[in-house]
């Protein structure tokens, strides 16, 4: 192991949650560990709510048992300690250290635990003897720590911990020793505290054990350096996109990132942002050496497979009308957020640099990435699904007339930059007007991509299909009859625009097409297994003058299943 390379061990540490170098641990003394400041260095963001964390710690003098913690609970298999072979450590070890935490009282329970030791008088019913007279005794231990939950409050404690996420488990007895002796009451029933005296603590110090890591060593390394590194759940980042479309030919192309940090404090760190689509097989299992679970949940979770996954359409399309012709005022400020840095491939992930980086645990971050200018045009873009389903059947006549007459005005850019574009929000605006919101999918280097501005309702649309013949159970496929039908297809379009329009029109349609008016693109696509008929994409792109029109004609055969 100590032949002079880096080694590294799959171990959970704590990492910082505060901002800056801190010590961790319990104080120094006799046989005590000694206490390691551990320095958060660089994040790589993931939008799934992960991060990938590297940290670094400087090892003190003299100590030959160096305690770090505590930390966000790390991902399984991804938690990793370097170090160099000056360091001869002789293990590493995960335990349950014994600390306390502040929890500001938000209930009449909480408060009187606060002020274990004053003494007190509680009203617990409407009766002149429903008081009781007497002093406040300690809650006991709380056996396995305090549990977390979310419960209402504004403060944090004075060690930093978050007392919003912090409630203590069996506070709902209160006991009381009185003249007449031992008095126990059920929390519930107590109507009203009167405390003797004017200074009320309103934050308890509540016993608890965290996951701390303890790196006994065969003698002391100060001054060396020890790496921390693994993934962990908690932060996470959400692009956007504005695209100006003011000048008719170049796109003004604004990117920001929205930076949500619950991890920890990070202060002038390395922040890397990361497009594409990592894979990240246990992200769904915390590390067993983080303590935070049981064994036999712990290889549930690692049977259970990850949770579900897959591109979820989350935007939904807005329009917005603004009228500036009764306004005065001067036109917006050009937006532009200086050049594209230079990113970094790694893989199949690419990663936005934001060099300086400093966010507090809680906050959240408006980051401006870059500004670039881009080709763009206009283009009016018209889909008609196929008419049958994957048993060869008719589709449902209402279903086809929900989807056939939607004639998109959209944006067809061209990233001409040389890092892609991840999926996100974009919004549009033209002379500081917004005109529509819609998703950027991931487009690469030099690709295009057509992102939906809105609904063209200047441009309207009729299409409609007839049978031109049918031949009765003309086959037998799969052991069922089908008929052959020959079906003419016409689409129209009409421009109340008093400019020309580009179109785009595409029409998805199963079995052998026989004719197309005027010529299309015709791509034959694949079909299912147990389908009989192939599949084709006809595709115009023509171009209609102001208020003009224009039809279309298909002409195809498809075999109809009975």
């Amino acid at each position: 192991m100590h032949n002079g390379r880096t080694v590294a061990l799959a171990v959970f540490v704590a990492f910082v949650a505060t901002l800056g170098p801190v010590a961790l641990g319990a104080p120094a003394g006799k046989g005590a560990p000694a206490p390691a400041a551990v320095t958060v260095e660089k994040v790589a963001l993931f939008k799934d709510g992960t991060a990938f964390l590297s940290s670094g710690a400087t090892l003190p003098a003299g100590a030959a048992t160096v305690a770090l913690g505590p930390l966000p609970v790390p991902v399984h298999g991804t938690f990793w300690v370097s170090y160099g072979p000056e360091v001869a450590l002789r293990r590493l070890v995960a335990a349950q250290d014994e600390t306390s935490v502040p929890v500001v009282a938000v209930n009449l329970a909480q408060l009187l635990q606060a002020n274990a030791g004053r003494r007190v008088t509680l009203r617990v019913g409407p009766g002149e003897r429903d008081v009781v007279t007497g002093t406040v005794l300690a809650a006991p231990p709380i056996p396995g720590g305090t549990a977390a939950s979310n419960v209402p409050g504004d403060r944090t404690g004075e060690d930093g911990e978050d007392s919003r996420l912090l409630v203590v488990p069996g506070m709902d007895m209160i006991t009381l020793q009185t003249e007449a002796g031992l008095v126990a009451l059920s929390a519930g029933s107590i109507l009203r505290v009167e405390f003797d005296g004017t200074e009320v603590t309103r934050t308890a110090r509540v016993p608890q054990k965290r996951p701390g890591l303890r790196l006994e060593l065969e003698r002391p390394a100060g001054g060396s350096r020890v790496a921390v590194s693994c993934l962990a759940r908690g932060a996470a980042w959400a692009p956007a996109y504005r695209i100006d479309l003011t000048d008719l030919k170049t796109a003004r192309f604004s990117a920001h990132a929205v930076v949500i940090n619950e991890l920890a404090d990070w202060n002038r760190v390395q922040l890397e942002l990361i497009t594409g689509f990592p894979n990240i097989r246990f992200g769904h299992v915390s590390s067993p050496i983080a303590m935070v679970q049981r064994l036999q949940e712990f290889l549930s979770a690692l049977g259970g497979g990850a949770s579900g996954g897959g591109r979820s359409n989350v935007m939904m399309q807005q329009a917005v009308m603004a009228n500036y012709a009764e306004f005065d005022a001067a036109p917006p400020p050009e937006l532009s957020y200086a050049g594209v840095a230079e990113g970094q491939a790694v893989e199949d992930l690419f990663l936005y640099p934001v060099p300086d980086f400093s966010l507090k645990r809680g906050e959240t971050a408006w980051v401006p990435l870059f500004t670039a200018d881009m080709p763009y045009r206009h283009v009016y873009t018209w889909r008609i699904g196929d008419y049958l389903d994957r048993d060869d059947q008719y589709r449902d006549a209402a279903e086809r007339a929900n989807e056939a007459e939607e004639v998109w005005h959209c944006c067809r850019l061209k990233n001409n930059l040389t890092m892609p574009l991840t999926t996100a929000a974009a919004e549009f605006v033209t002379g500081g007007a917004f005109t529509g919101q819609d998703i950027c999918h991931y487009t690469a280097p030099g690709a295009e991509t057509t992102i939906r501005i809105n609904r063209a309702m200047n441009v309207l649309a009729e299409q409609a299909e007839v049978e031109v013949a049918r031949t009765r159970d003309a086959a037998t496929f799969h052991g069922y009859s089908y008929d052959r039908v020959k079906v003419r297809g016409e689409l129209k379009l009409r421009s109340r625009l008093d400019r020309a329009v580009q179109l785009e029109v595409v029409k998805e349609l199963s079995g052998d097409v026989l004719e197309v008016t005027p010529q299309a693109e015709d791509t034959v696509t694949a079909k299912g297994l147990k389908q009989v008929n192939s599949k084709h994409v006809l595709t115009w792109e023509p171009e209609v003058p102001p208020g003009g029109e224009l039809k279309l004609v298909y002409v195809y055969d498809v075999f109809i299943r009975n």
